[in-house]
């Protein structure tokens, strides 16, 4: 019974249970879409539970991590996506799809970088510091990336504004009462649990209100799974390359590889959701990319076995930090 509990309390099993439940439910999954900006924020209250500021102390340990996240994740992948989504989607009736990838670019990285880069031995200062850093850069890029892509006519900036401060500011300082040593052991021990399953109720209304879509346009589907095929797996994979051959350490190359092709698809699903509630097809890049990031961490696995089998091993390079 333990080892079956264990097993449907994966975080594996409950974002593909996320993805397969959404699918089923489909627009029935739209009461879950609405409360989706309290849900999120209830994943990011427990999130950042485990984040303390005095890790950033001295500020020149948190700001060679924060610059490099900064650079792949929102300059390197966002801009490429943005890119491609602009090439393919630029006219209707496409358009809403270019908007729905514009969500995405401006959205921060996800937090499955974090476990991710612990499962994978990278470098867990870069990781932490990377995801919380970029959530407050956030703060600037986010608006900014929206106006100049999309404009002020389609999503006001106070608007946007408004939600950052509901997505990041307040639960930041939420979680900084959570962090009350009386408070701090039982959070700890519920977190993981809270977080996985927060996700699941935001990813099933991102499938769910995008399921019509999936089915009903498959060249659209076709197209954007292949933008990011490109941007997570071929660009990814040859970042890693690039990096290894330039001499720089294991864990650093797998933490700033995740940093880069991982964005918060919930950030964006949620955006999507209370900007443009009638048009599915904006929330469409956002369940698409749910799905390649599940995937990405089981061929990123396969891609370090294969290339550290090759005589590749580079546990001694340089480090970001």
């Amino acid at each position: 019974m333990q080892q079956l509990l264990k097993i449907i309390n994966h975080r594996d099993f409950v974002l593909s249970l996320a993805l397969i439940v959404g699918l089923l439910l489909g627009e029935r999954a739209e009461f879950l879409a609405e409360i989706s900006v309290f849900t999120l924020a209830m994943v990011m209250v427990f999130a950042t539970t485990g984040f303390s500021f005095s890790n950033w102390w001295p500020l020149r340990n948190a700001l060679l991590p924060i610059g490099w996240s900064t650079l792949l994740n929102y300059l390197v992948f966002g801009l490429s996506i943005i890119l491609l989504g602009w090439i393919f989607f630029r006219n209707e009736p496409y358009f809403n799809y270019y908007i729905g990838i514009v969500l995405l670019a401006a959205a921060p990285p996800g937090p499955s970088v974090i476990p991710f880069a612990t499962m994978l031995r990278g470098d867990d200062n870069f990781s932490v510091t990377g995801v919380f850093g970029l959530h407050l850069v956030a703060m600037l890029f986010t608006p900014l990336m929206l106006f100049v892509f999309l404009g002020d006519s389609l999503i006001e900036p106070t608007a946007i504004l408004r939600i950052m401060v509901q997505l990041i500011v307040i639960p930041l300082i939420i979680s900084r009462f959570l962090r009350h040593p009386r408070l701090l052991p039982a959070v700890s021990f519920v977190r993981d649990t809270v977080i996985k399953w927060g996700f699941f109720l935001v990813i099933v209304p991102i499938m769910g209100m995008s399921a019509s879509v999936f089915f009903s346009e498959p060249g659209p589907v076709l197209i954007i799974s292949a933008i990011f095929v490109f941007t997570m797996y071929v660009m990814g994979f040859g970042y890693h390359i690039l990096m290894d051959k330039l001499g720089f350490g294991r864990p650093f190359l797998i933490s700033s590889t995740l940093m880069m092709v991982t964005k918060s698809s919930a950030f964006s699903a949620v955006a999507a959701f209370t900007f443009f509630k009638t048009e599915p097809m904006v929330a469409l890049p956002s369940a698409v990319v749910s799905v390649f990031v599940t995937l990405f961490i089981i061929f990123y696995s396969l891609f370090l076995k294969w290339y550290e089998s090759k005589g590749n091993q580079f546990s001694d390079g340089r480090s970001a930090n």
